[in-house]
């Protein structure tokens, strides 16, 4: 039995080591991140989740406000980035 709990512990371990982001979860992340870099997000506000169509949820700690603010910073930049993105690809 005990060797039957590492062995499910470590295929755990594997499997979600192997995991990576979506593209659309990488460009809310670095949203997120820019947003805090320049001071639109405090660091009272915390992103707790991106799926991996890009949808968020974050949690506002110690009073913080600014809810509307927040996804107005976040969907900008993110809308930027994937521009970016969409531009810097080749073509075909």
């Amino acid at each position: 039995m005990r060797t039957l709990v590492l062995v499910a512990a470590a295929v755990g371990l594997v499997g979600c080591a192997s995991m990576q982001n979506t593209p659309q979860q990488d460009i809310v992340w670095e949203a997120y991140r820019q947003c805090q870099y320049e001071g639109r997000i405090s660091n009272n506000v915390q992103m707790t989740r991106v799926e991996p169509d890009g949808r968020y949820w974050y949690q506002m700690m110690n009073g913080s406000r600014g809810g509307i603010e927040i996804q107005n910073c976040i969907d900008e930049k993110a809308a930027a980035l994937a521009a970016a993105k969409r531009s810097a690809s080749p073509t075909r």
